[in-house]
């Protein structure tokens, strides 16, 4: 268990940006940092042996047979002969009398790994477009307190100008593509899993519930199945092929428990469940992010109701609307993503410059681009 955490913190730590400046938002973050973290996690435990034993053990009615070649062989080839009078715990009913072909329980580490890889690909897209900008410009003004505020105001406004005004619209059309491709590759992760594990788990976390929902014995009176034990059976006959003495084949046949699906399908299940909430969030993110992009109320209205605590006493706060209303999606959401980094005073007090400085409300009066905010 501590190697698994530890490999989970150091891959937040270094690969998922922890302690950074912010340049995303959170459902973004529950794909590419929380979905990143479980999967590699995941991949973790169901290699740990200590605590969940060795994939598979076996054993046969012969004591000449090895027991490490047994397992070993029962392990690396990918079918369990279903016999149609084998009855034990936990096996997979609705395949009796076939083989039971269990090839990708050897390939679950890599396949949760390739998962993780998966969700992190908007992340290695948007760090890519996004090139360090923010944390360029709030260098130095994201403490609690900030010196020299007037020079670091007049510092960034003059790069604000120079390098972003209205030049930034495919930074911010960047970032809500890939807030598009976060749900959709969620989508394509479901289904990878689907035919992953054959075809049966769309219906898993359903068909868990339905089964745990009803008490033992009406369960055994229906002729219920355990999904466990159908998608992840922990008992299996294995047949073992060898040559005796003579040079002639010698089959024997093997009884296997497979102590590794004991986590195999608790983690299936609850990466289930997590498929359903970022699925969710990301289209809920989707539906959210529409009407910031119509409307230029709905966008204003983002920035004061974060700011609202500095916008109430801003005597300059019409040309601060003026302003957001008018400037392009791009210099709104460098502004806005601004707003999540900066001390919030220093950032109204540079809006209100900015304000006065690019489109002042020509409805009122010039003023002096001088403003005092009070708490």
């Amino acid at each position: 268990m501590a190697a698994a955490i530890g490999i989970a913190k150091t891959a937040t730590e270094i690969f998922l940006g922890v302690g950074e400046v912010s340049i995303d938002n959170l459902t973004f973050q529950l794909h590419y940092r929380w979905s990143v973290t479980i999967f590699i996690v995941c991949s973790v435990l169901v290699q740990t042996s200590q605590f969940f034993g060795d994939p598979v053990q076996c054993e046969t009615a012969e004591d000449s047979v090895d027991d490490d070649v047994l397992n070993s062989f029962c392990w690396m080839y990918s079918s369990f002969d279903m016999p149609p009078n084998f009855s034990a715990q936990c096996v997979r009913r609705s395949y009796v009398g076939t083989h039971l072909y269990n090839t990708y329980y050897q390939w679950v580490p890599i396949f949760l790994f390739v998962q993780a890889a998966l969700f992190y690909i908007p992340r290695c897209i948007w760090l890519m477009m996004e090139g360090g900008l923010m944390a360029y410009i709030v260098k130095g003004t994201t403490g609690r307190f900030i010196d020299d505020i007037e020079d670091k105001i007049a510092k960034m406004l003059k790069n604000f100008q120079e390098h972003v005004h209205n030049k930034f619209n495919s930074y911010a059309f960047g970032f809500f593509c890939c807030e598009v491709l976060n749900p959709c590759l969620s989508i394509f992760s479901v289904y990878l899993t689907h035919k992953f594990l054959l075809d049966q788990y769309l219906q898993y976390g359903i068909e868990v519930y339905k089964y745990y929902s009803v008490i033992p014995e009406e369960r055994r009176r229906q002729g219920l199945l355990d999904p466990f034990c159908e998608l992840f059976p922990k008992q299996a006959a294995c047949n073992y092929n060898r040559y005796g003495m003579g040079g002639r084949e010698d089959d024997r046949h093997a009884i296997c428990i497979l102590g590794l699906n004991m986590i195999n399908d608790k983690i299936f299940l609850l990466l289930w469940l997590w498929h359903i909430f970022i699925v969710l969030m990301g289209v809920l993110r989707i539906l959210t992010r529409s009407p910031q992009l119509v409307s230029s109320q709905v966008r204003y209205f983002l920035i004061k109701f974060k700011m609202a605590r500095y916008f109430k006493n801003n005597a300059h706060v019409k040309h601060i609307k003026h302003y957001l209303t008018h400037c392009s999606v791009g210099d709104w959401y460098v502004l806005y993503q601004m707003s999540k980094n900066i001390n919030q005073r220093f950032f109204a007090e540079y809006l209100t410059v900015l304000a006065l400085t690019i489109d002042p409300d020509p409805s009122i009066v010039n003023e002096e681009p001088e403003i005092y905010i009070t708490e």
